[in-house]
């Protein structure tokens, strides 16, 4: 896809980045990471994404419990503002490690339960057993690299990894 203007962008991010979200959150998750000012109103979003009142309502109740988008106000403004914080993403993927570890152990559960199995027949559970096990193992390490890269690189030291 050609990138031309704000709004290929926007489509290009919401596709590669929005993965797993309906097509409209994906797009206000995106538009959220590059807009300015970085906090914007339903109706703002609702204008620049051409999308009604309601999906974007919608979009935001899905993308705020996800932990991508954050909900707020300004003194003297009962208007809403929805913006994206720049550890967003270091933020959702933390924890994750509750949810490998409980996906290994329900694997581990089913092994078991399937022991009487031949082999090539818990084949696949064995394999998704095993990769859920491998990130689990490696997910808090990324998570430390990650955290020791941005301590050590201000934002405008950070290097651009696509040149």
């Amino acid at each position: 896809m050609e990138i031309r203007d704000e709004g290929s962008l926007i489509e290009a991010m919401a596709r590669s980045i929005g993965t797993g979200l309906p097509p409209m959150a994906g797009r206000m998750w995106a538009y959220l990471i590059i807009c300015e000012p970085p906090e914007q109103t339903a109706a703002e979003i609702a204008d620049r994404l051409q999308a009604s009142r309601g999906s974007v309502s919608s979009m935001a109740r899905l993308l705020e419990h996800a932990g991508l988008i954050r909900r707020g106000t300004r003194p003297g403004d009962r208007r809403e503002r929805f913006s994206v914080s720049a550890d967003v993403v270091e933020n959702v993927m933390a924890p994750r490690i509750h949810q490998l570890r409980a996906a290994r152990q329900t694997l581990d559960a089913g092994l078991e339960l399937l022991a009487d199995r031949p082999p090539g027949s818990r084949e696949r559970l064995q394999s998704l057993r095993d990769m859920y096990a491998f990130f689990e193992t490696e997910w808090p390490s990324t998570m430390e690299r990650l955290r020791n890269s941005r301590a050590r690189e201000s934002p405008k030291e950070r290097k651009d990894v696509t040149r």
